[in-house]
């Protein structure tokens, strides 16, 4: 209980320590997400960031307990709003889910149900959380749609899924996410099936709903320019582990981590990117992360590998709280 209370003090919506998932195959075990561990404040965004098959999206699912059957969760710790969720039961966690957590999937054409209304998908959780009546619920949705920038907002409810442009149903996707004033709202990759001007107008819809309502929110990407943007603090991801964490100033002025460093030299900046010139790469893929996994696993990549990266790893951390999981000292640390 005290720590609990000493968790809401912080302004702490999401606690987590040591997530692990495991995945059962037929060739084994799948480690995709290892000993992570993270929180985010109230009215602040999280954005985790790093490739595709780093274990964000398993992350983000973990956290509102939508894993495959042939998934297993566990936690050292897994506090929301102060509650012990990892042994929280299926009712409880249902009863949270799209209540006081929400989540923005990737793409809003498979989130939508094709058979049935905007308005039908918009209020039936609504109704179900709330116990409001059909009137309430419709003018609820109303007000979230002109929220979110949607024109005829009460016409749209009448309308199908498939009736709708990508953007304005990824607008639906966060009016949705927002009916029933959520605590924690996780993203996945919001605007990646959309084009540069509407991904640009969901973003910036995004932060501006965060900051008036006051939401801690989670950004799935692996965009660095998105959360240059729009991140209080950044968690930087790679096969299953979170390799490097802090505010988004001191990733972007002082990345520890040789993956991070290699990721920001990718991003080109304005007036100091030579037009057609080349932008920095990070050879090879992301392993495997099937089996057991010692050492470093960006050892194979880094161009600052040595012998010790196959060893135990190191964690780093500043009195600001800046951590990175490294066997090289600040001062050693080189692009990868």
């Amino acid at each position: 209980m005290t720590n609990q209370i000493a968790n809401i003090a912080a302004g702490n919506v999401l606690d987590i320590t040591g997530l692990t998932v495991d995945i059962t195959t037929p060739r084994g075990t799948l480690h995709v997400v290892r000993d992570v561990s993270l929180h985010v404040k109230r009215g602040e965004t999280l954005c985790i960031v790093g490739e595709s098959g780093c274990g964000k999206s398993m992350t983000s699912l973990a956290i509102m307990g939508l894993l495959p059957k042939s998934a297993k969760r566990s936690s050292t710790r897994f506090q929301f709003l102060g509650e012990e969720l990892s042994q929280a039961n299926k009712g409880h966690l249902n009863d949270l889910r799209g209540n006081k957590m929400a989540m923005i999937f990737q793409e809003p054409m498979t989130a939508l149900n094709p058979a049935y209304t905007i308005g039908e998908q918009l209020t039936e959780h609504y109704r179900h959380h709330l116990k409001v009546s059909d009137t309430d619920a419709r003018a609820r949705a109303v007000s979230l749609l002109e929220k979110v920038g949607i024109a005829s907002a009460a016409q749209r409810l009448d309308q199908y899924p498939h009736q709708l442009s990508g953007g304005l149903r990824q607008r639906v996707m966060i009016a949705m996410s927002l009916m029933c004033d959520p605590e924690l709202l996780i993203a996945d990759e919001p605007s990646t099936a959309l084009d540069v001007t509407i991904q640009a107008q969901i973003l910036r819809l995004l932060a501006d709903l965060q900051k008036e309502l006051g939401i801690a929110m989670v950004l799935i990407t692996h965009d660095l320019g998105v959360v240059a943007r729009i991140a209080d603090r950044v968690a930087v991801m790679y096969a299953g582990q979170i390799v490097e964490q802090g505010s988004a100033a001191e990733i972007f002025s002082a990345p520890q981590h040789p993956y991070t460093r290699g990721l920001i030299s990718c991003i080109p900046v304005p007036g100091r990117t030579i037009p057609g010139g080349k932008l920095g790469t990070i050879p090879g893929v992301v392993p495997s992360l099937l089996g057991d996994m010692t050492g470093c696993a960006f050892r194979e990549r880094c161009t600052s590998a040595q012998a010790s990266c196959a060893g135990s790893i190191p964690t780093h951390q500043t009195a600001q709280g800046h951590q990175w999981r490294c066997v090289l000292e600040p001062s050693e640390a080189q692009p990868a």
